[in-house]
C-alpha cells in the first residue's frame, strides 16, 4: 500500500468524524433547546443552564461545522465575478484566498489558544465550567480547518457521493 492512498482514507476518516462531531452537537443543541421551551412555556419552570450550554454547543458546532464548508468550497462566497473569468485565473485566485484563509486561521489558532489558556480560571456563570473549555473551540476549529485547507490542495475537494459515502474524484 503506497502512501498516498493511506493519507486519503485518514483525510476520509477525519471528514467523516468531523461530520459526525458537527451533526452530533446539532441534536444536542436542538434537544437542549427543546428541552428549555417546553420547561419555560408549558410547564412554567425555566432550567437556567440551558440557553449557555446551547450557545456554547452552537460556538462548537459553527467553528467545527465550517471545517467541511472550507474543504469543499460551501462557505458563502460571490462567485458571479471570478467564474467570468479563465480556469487558470479561478485555480490562482483560490490558491490565494486560501492562503489568505490560512494566514487569518493561524492568528486566530494562537490567539484562541492564548484566550483558553488566560480563561482557565473563569467560570461560566450558569455551567460552572472553566472558559478554557468554551474557547478551545477557537484553536480546534482554525487548526481542523488549516489541515483542510492543507487537504484541499493535495486530495481536492472530497466531496462525499451520496450512494457511497466514498470521496469523489479531485475537482477545481
Amino acid at each position: 500500500m503506497s502512501v498516498a492512498p493511506r493519507y486519503r482514507k485518514i483525510d476520509h476518516i477525519l471528514l467523516g468524524v468531523i461530520r459526525l462531531t458537527t451533526a452530533i452537537l446539532l441534536m444536542i443543541m436542538s434537544i437542549v433547546i427543546i428541552k428549555e421551551v417546553i420547561f419555560r412555556y408549558a410547564l412554567n419552570a425555566p432550567v437556567f443552564w440551558t440557553e449557555e450550554l446551547a450557545r456554547y454547543v452552537m460556538f462548537y458546532m459553527v467553528l467545527i461545522g465550517s471545517v467541511v464548508a472550507i474543504r469543499q468550497q460551501r462557505h458563502p462566497a460571490l462567485t458571479f465575478i471570478i467564474q467570468k473569468f479563465p480556469v487558470r485565473f479561478r485555480r490562482i485566485w483560490n490558491l490565494l484566498i486560501d492562503a489568505l484563509v490560512f494566514l487569518v486561521l493561524i492568528v486566530v489558532l494562537k490567539q484562541g489558544a492564548l484566550m483558553a489558556v488566560r480563561e482557565l480560571i473563569g467560570k461560566t456563570p450558569a455551567l460552572r465550567i472553566s472558559f478554557f473549555w468554551v474557547y478551545l473551540a477557537l484553536p480546534i476549529g482554525a487548526f481542523l480547518m488549516m489541515v483542510q485547507i492543507i487537504a484541499k490542495h493535495v486530495f481536492g475537494k472530497a466531496g462525499f457521493d451520496k450512494n457511497n459515502n466514498a470521496p469523489s474524484s479531485k475537482e477545481d
